[in-house]
């Protein structure tokens, strides 16, 4: 089996799994904080790895890029919280296509950072890909947070992308998603920690209701878990036999589960103006995708 067709079946697997891991989010208790989500998440995803520390050792800790883990864990943890925050906000199949938008931010990212090449048409394709997101935004309606925080979500996704691409290049895949998750686990349990001492001292100025989980939502975000774990596996895999141009064009295979688990869920499909601001943004990623390399290009 060549590399091409090995990263196609892993980023296919990584588009499935966080698909319905992000369908399983819709069913937890909006109110539970976001840090308590990734926690959990996370902790899960420590546990389902832990095979790898009984057969590797400690060994596997050990990473030559620390600084480099350290950046992608704090840059995975920003991108999370948001992702969470976005798929419970707002309708399924909006957030799925905003997510979209993470491509064409990878693609400038990564010409600036891995000084990948962009021709002058996928500098145009990268325009009007913009233009979907504007959009998508809908900038004469109500103006929607969400939407901003999802994007910012999708460039820290983008520069953590550009981070696991390089540390493919020196550390193992297990070394890489286990630090990645351990570190999680840190940055969320102070997060959670910070927020549950906010939530005390709650008044006038400061408005944090503090909600426990239920065993539903316990036994969700397990599953959460165990699908998060195997879509971040997926994605290491993938990263290590194929560029990020070539993957991205396999990403619109979250689309085809979004639009019957929207419908699923009883939520109104996109508007016109929504619709072509997907359109444009899927028009641009497959010609950015189409254009780039499929070949890994590792550092001399």
């Amino acid at each position: 089996m060549n590399n091409k067709f090995k990263a196609i079946i892993f980023i296919l697997l990584n588009c499935a799994a966080f698909t319905f891991s992000m369908t399983l989010n819709k069913f937890i208790n909006p109110s539970v904080p976001v840090s308590l989500k990734v926690l959990i998440r996370s902790s899960f995803g420590v546990l389902f790895f832990s095979p790898l520390l009984v057969k590797n050792g400690l060994i596997i800790l050990i990473s030559k890029r620390s600084n480099l883990q350290l950046l992608r864990v704090l840059l995975i943890s920003m991108a999370m919280g948001a992702t969470y925050f976005t798929y419970t906000t707002l309708p399924f199949t909006i957030a799925i296509s905003i997510g979209f938008t993470g491509p064409i931010f990878t693609a400038v990212l990564a010409y600036l950072i891995l000084k990948d090449r962009l021709r002058i048409g996928q500098w145009i394709a990268i325009l009007i890909g913009y233009l979907g997101v504007v959009l998508m935004v809908n900038p004469q309606g109500k103006m929607n947070a969400a939407i901003y925080i999802a994007i910012v979500g999708n460039i820290a996704t983008g520069l953590s992308l550009i981070c696991t691409k390089k540390l493919t290049r020196v550390d193992s895949n297990s070394t890489i998603v286990i630090l990645g998750n351990i570190g999680l686990v840190v940055v969320s349990f102070l997060w959670t920690s910070l927020y549950g001492l906010a939530s005390i001292f709650e008044n006038d100025w400061l408005s944090i209701n503090w909600v426990w989980l239920t065993w539903k939502d316990f036994k969700l975000l397990i599953a959460m878990g165990l699908l998060g774990t195997i879509s971040q596996l997926c994605n290491v895999k993938a990263l290590k036999y194929a560029s990020l141009s070539f993957l991205t064009l396999f990403e619109y295979s979250r689309l085809i589960l979004a639009v019957p688990i929207g419908i699923f869920l009883g939520e109104a499909l996109p508007g016109c103006e929504q619709i072509i601001g997907i359109l444009l943004i899927i028009a641009a990623t497959i010609y950015n995708s189409w254009q780039g390399n499929v070949e890994v290009n590792h550092e001399k």
